[in-house]
């Protein structure tokens, strides 16, 4: 069975939901841009999900300090979820500073969003800022990309 790898454009805004129109020209630019893609998809999704690169996290890390954020990540992630994720906000034990649970720093790469765009075995394994932007405008919000492969 072939490997899939998946390049996901998630909006750094985890509640922002494009309308139809706007995802539609995005997932036309991103193909513009990733011609040798399988399909580009999108999704638009009732709550807000969790996506990951598929794989165990080599580093979490806390924006505010620098330190590692996995032993209390855990903890937040589970509140988190009893809210459904609606309140991503949690105190770092790390440092003691206020921060979200979005604005963490994973390796590899994951985020929080309602809207997901995504490449099916384009071939590369990101893209540059100004490709970022040039789908972000027409979606109207800045994007950050997850990778994943199964």
């Amino acid at each position: 069975m072939k490997a899939l790898s998946y390049l996901i454009l998630i909006p750094t805004d985890p509640i922002y939901v494009p309308t139809e129109e706007q995802a539609e020209t995005g997932a036309d630019a991103l193909e513009a841009l990733m011609p040798a893609a399988e399909e580009v998809t999108y999704d638009m999704f009732d709550d807000v999900r969790f996506i990951d690169g598929g794989q165990a996290f080599e580093a979490i890390t806390c924006p505010l300090c620098g330190k590692d954020a996995q032993a209390w990540w855990h903890n937040a992630m589970d509140k988190a979820a009893e809210a459904e994720f609606e309140e991503l906000e949690c105190t770092a034990t790390c440092c003691g500073g206020q921060t979200s649970l979005n604005a963490l720093i994973y390796q590899p790469a994951a985020a929080f969003t309602r809207f997901t765009l995504v490449a099916t075995n384009a071939g590369v394994g990101g893209l540059n800022e100004t490709d970022l932007t040039a789908i972000g405008v027409p979606l109207g919000c800045k994007l950050r990309v997850v990778t994943q492969s199964i």
